[in-house]
């Protein structure tokens, strides 16, 4: 799995591609947490766009311990990170872990950048 991230403006755009997998967990949780440690000054950014569109999950193990991290990531973001490009089938295991509404999902990240204004 890579992980790319982009800062326009405040706005942070955290693109994944690849397979995740259990593995890939603890390697994930770090590459957020350096996202975190490194932007911890007066331009951190306020909107966080998580685009999942070439994001493959190999095994529900993988897929649960997926969304805890994210989850964990989120609770330490100053505003609640949005969610694009996410496989339906993806989507509905994530809200099924969701139990404090901490996702919200978007068809693409035009969508999901006007939702920071509303």
């Amino acid at each position: 799995m890579k992980t790319n991230v982009k800062k326009l403006g405040d706005t942070m755009i955290v693109t994944m591609d690849g397979t995740l997998d259990y593995e890939m967990q603890e390697p994930l949780r770090e590459d957020l947490s350096k996202l975190i440690r490194n932007h911890k000054t007066d331009s951190v950014p306020t909107k966080i766009i998580f685009n999942l569109e070439g994001l493959e999950f190999v095994g529900s193990s993988g897929i649960s311990s997926f969304i805890q991290t994210l989850k964990e990531f989120g609770n330490r973001t100053p505003t609640k990170p949005r969610y694009c490009n996410v496989k339906s089938e993806f989507r509905k295991v994530m809200k099924a872990f969701d139990e404090a509404d901490s996702f919200e999902f978007f068809e693409n990240e035009d969508r999901a950048k006007k939702s920071f204004d509303q």
